[in-house]
């Protein structure tokens, strides 16, 4: 739609021009009527006749506007929902109203009104914070006391806007199970090989003790089995919606809590920092493919020793903008090595961090 005032395009519904603040979808007074005393005026005979009464007159065609794109530099906009003043900053192109909370993005294809937009409420403190983040610090044989010789640098809570992408993923595997291969590259394949070095380790002493008793052992070589399967697995993904908080983006596989979502209230934030964004739900799209991608084919490795071919299909559900409560805890670890930690506000669990592979002293 085009604004009745200035004529630049606006969003579809907007109460509000973006560029002139003028209020749309008034209607101008009827005209005034007309003097008492003057005749009224009738057309001269072989005019035609004017069209009855109650048919609406001709409407000129409406006029070509271009495209309206928000500028790279503006800075005196409104909002299209109530006009409030909207400040983008530092190249902005997601931005949340203070007054009404509208979320309005920038795009290079020009002005659009979020309409799902969602966050979740903040439940704990920093205190919380910071003894969830240190439970998580201490997890693993080979960490002791690593939350007592962490040395608290930053802790600080965030509202920060996530692009939540509905993302299912069907794949075709193809492998090899019983080869006694085992891929390192999860978390639980350090602890599958282990086990199957303890094993090989107890098979061994059995084998010497039965040589020195003079008997005989035999050892069964595992036999691979080809496998054919197909997985069927579905993410709700959080793309962080803000270029260069690369720290702020789940890596592991982690899922806000979409089912305890409310509508977005700026009230809610209880004045607490609130993020806008620059990135766009395409952007965000793409990128949950490729993380749904590297979380599926994780999945795959779970059911074969050896994984042979993958063949991923995806189908993905219009996203929508959620703004979650973080925390971001950095610290320094025995005085050396600065790491952080983020902390889901809303579940009291750790979303991501960094912590040192050994520390047992």
């Amino acid at each position: 739609m085009f604004c009745q005032k200035c004529g630049k395009q606006i969003p579809d519904g907007a109460v509000f021009c973006n560029f002139c603040g003028g209020q749309q979808g008034v209607v101008a007074p009827p005209p005034q009527a007309q003097a008492p005393g003057y005749p009224p005026q009738v057309a001269p005979p072989g005019y035609p006749p004017q069209a009855p009464g109650g048919y609406p007159p001709p409407q000129p065609p409406a006029p070509q506007h271009p495209a309206a794109y928000a500028p790279a530099g503006s800075k005196d906009l409104k909002c299209s929902s109530c006009g409030a003043p909207l400040t983008p900053q530092g190249g902005l192109t997601l931005i949340t109203c203070d007054y009404c909370g509208t979320a309005t993005s920038l795009g290079t294809g020009g002005w659009s009104v979020i309409q799902k937009h969602f966050m979740l409420d903040n439940r704990i403190d920093q205190q919380v914070a910071l003894e969830a983040g240190g439970k998580w610090l201490d997890q693993g044989l080979l960490r002791r006391n690593v939350a007592k010789n962490a040395e608290l640098l930053e802790a600080t809570l965030r509202f920060v806007p996530y692009w939540i992408v509905p993302t299912s993923v069907t794949a075709d595997i193809q492998g090899l199970k019983g080869t006694g291969a085992v891929s390192l590259g999860g978390g639980g394949g350090a602890g599958r090989t282990a086990a199957k070095i303890g094993l090989s380790i107890l098979a061994g002493a059995a084998a010497a003790a039965a040589s020195q008793r003079g008997g005989r052992v035999q050892v069964n070589q595992p036999q691979p089995v080809r496998v054919r399967d197909r997985i069927n697995v579905f993410y709700q993904i959080p793309v962080v919606g803000v270029r260069g908080y690369n720290k702020y983006q789940p890596d592991d596989g982690y899922q806000f809590n979409v089912q305890g979502k409310g509508s977005y209230d700026k009230k809610k934030t209880g004045g607490v920092e609130t993020l806008d964004g620059d990135v766009t739900e395409q952007e965000a799209m793409q990128f949950a493919q490729s993380l749904a991608q590297k979380y599926a084919e994780k999945e795959a490795r779970k059911r074969v020793d050896t994984l042979e071919s993958f063949v991923p299909y995806f189908q993905q559900s219009p996203g929508e903008l959620l703004h979650a409560p973080v925390w971001f805890v950095r610290y320094r670890h025995k005085g050396v090595k600065e790491m952080f930690i983020l902390i889901d506000g809303n579940a009291s669990k750790v979303i991501d961090g960094e912590r040192p592979a050994a520390s047992l002293w």
